[in-house]
């Protein structure tokens, strides 16, 4: 782990290691696996790897999570059971589906009487770090269950003010979690799926299919991650589970 200020030759720690494995090993290019976040990141250091090597760093495989999760799924049709038609989710086409959710339906608190469509930006929000962390919708009712349970325990030692705080505050995420759930099904319908979709998709799916993590475990010997400060949970699980078959001989 290479852990340096903005600026001061991280990525470039990266392109010279890749470099480095290929000229010094009978490595293939198409055997190493570098990750980024975002496409202009995957682009800079496909170019200076070329700089550095030339045709041979086109091989090389560099991408941003998402883009190498959407290959997994494309390249494995059977097991994820995505239509051709299967899109994207646009932003516009989130806050459509969210406004129509919480117009269809009564909620306790997410639903304000004189503006009903108030926290749809929050939700969005929340949503998406659900996903990120890897929190199922299911995932999520039985965590509120348990909090649910938990403050009934307390309840006799609060004082009102805080329990009925926490009391409020949970009721909001209960709103939340049927909110998301509801979400979560009109995609499906819809055809439609977000960004971190994917992400959850390809690790469930390496955590309950043993045959297809570890074939891609033996196309990819290098692990290289770009900004691995920033990853979230999903993006971890996925980290770890391609490097999981060498335990801490992993090449990452």
């Amino acid at each position: 782990m290479v852990m340096a200020g903005p600026g001061t030759g991280k990525t470039q720690v990266l392109t010279l290691r890749i470099a480095n494995i290929l000229k010094q090993t009978d490595t293939l290019p198409s055997s190493i696996l570098a990750l980024t976040f975002t496409d202009a990141a995957s682009n800079e250091m496909r170019q200076r790897l070329v700089s550095l090597i030339g045709q041979p760093a086109y091989s090389v495989q560099i991408s941003t999570f998402h883009a190498f999760c959407q290959s997994v799924i494309l390249e494995n049709p059977d097991l994820f059971m995505v239509a051709e038609e299967t899109e994207h989710l646009q932003d516009l086409d989130r806050t459509k589906i969210l406004a129509s959710i919480i117009r269809r339906n009564e909620f306790k608190y997410l639903k304000p009487l004189n503006a009903p469509y108030y926290y749809v930006s929050s939700i969005i929000s929340n949503i998406k770090t659900l996903k990120r962390e890897g929190v199922s919708p299911e995932e999520f009712k039985d965590v509120l269950t348990s909090q649910q349970s938990d403050l009934d325990k307390e309840r006799k030692d609060l004082s009102k003010t805080v329990l009925n705080q926490k009391q409020k505050d949970l009721d909001k995420n209960l709103d939340l979690q049927r909110i998301y759930s509801s979400y979560q099904q009109q995609l499906l319908k819809k055809g439609k799926f977000d960004f971190e979709d994917m992400i959850n998709w390809v690790v469930d799916k390496f955590t309950k299919d043993k045959n297809l993590l570890l074939s891609y475990q033996e196309k990819i010997n290098y692990i290289l991650v770009d900004e691995y400060q920033d990853t979230n949970s999903s993006q971890n699980q996925l980290v770890f589970k391609l490097a999981s078959f060498w335990k801490e001989k992993a090449n990452l």
